[in-house]
């Protein structure tokens, strides 16, 4: 029985080398096509390149205008808050597969010039925030449950933000 043993692995170990060598040659090819991407990778996508823009915007304008770092630095560690959430969302396909390498949209630009004034900094993240909300709520459609709550969720605290930005706003 011994050598029935080693006979069958002996034909088992040959076909699993053939089988190796000829998807070797084909690369991933062979295997078939990929998956296609489910709608929440692009919308995830979308989201993480929105947040990226508003916290480079945040970045800017803090660097353009240092006395509103008092007001500002809380509303950029949201923003960072929701970056985290936002990639811990996005499930990828590994490195290197044909999805991979395609974009899901236009390429990120660098953020305009922030205007150097108190007031001015403020409308201008104001509005990017009011932007970057209705950006978020027209995408709830294309996402599932749980990602549209999330970035429901997300839109809701940039809304408040844009309040916050209003300029002579008064605590309470």
């Amino acid at each position: 029985m011994g050598r029935v043993a080693t006979r069958r692995s002996v034909l088992a170990a040959a076909a699993s080398l053939s089988l190796a060598a000829a998807g070797c040659g084909k690369g991933i090819g062979a295997l078939g096509t990929p998956p296609r991407l489910l709608p929440d990778v692009a919308v995830a996508r979308d989201a993480i390149a929105g947040e990226n823009l508003m916290i480079s915007r945040y970045d800017a304008a803090l660097a353009a205008v240092p006395a509103l770092a008092g007001s500002l630095t809380p509303l950029l560690e949201q923003h960072r808050e929701h970056l985290v959430r936002l990639q811990a969302r996005l499930i990828e396909p590994a490195a290197g597969s044909q999805q991979d390498q395609s974009p899901s949209g236009p390429a990120p630009t660098a953020p305009p010039q922030v205007p150097a004034s108190p007031a001015a900094a403020q409308a201008y993240l104001r509005e990017a925030e009011q932007t970057a909300a209705s950006t978020l709520l027209g995408k709830l459609t294309a996402a599932s449950p749980s990602l549209a709550q999330l970035l429901a969720s997300i839109a809701a605290s940039e809304a408040s933000h844009a309040l916050l930005l209003v300029p002579n706003r008064r605590s309470t």
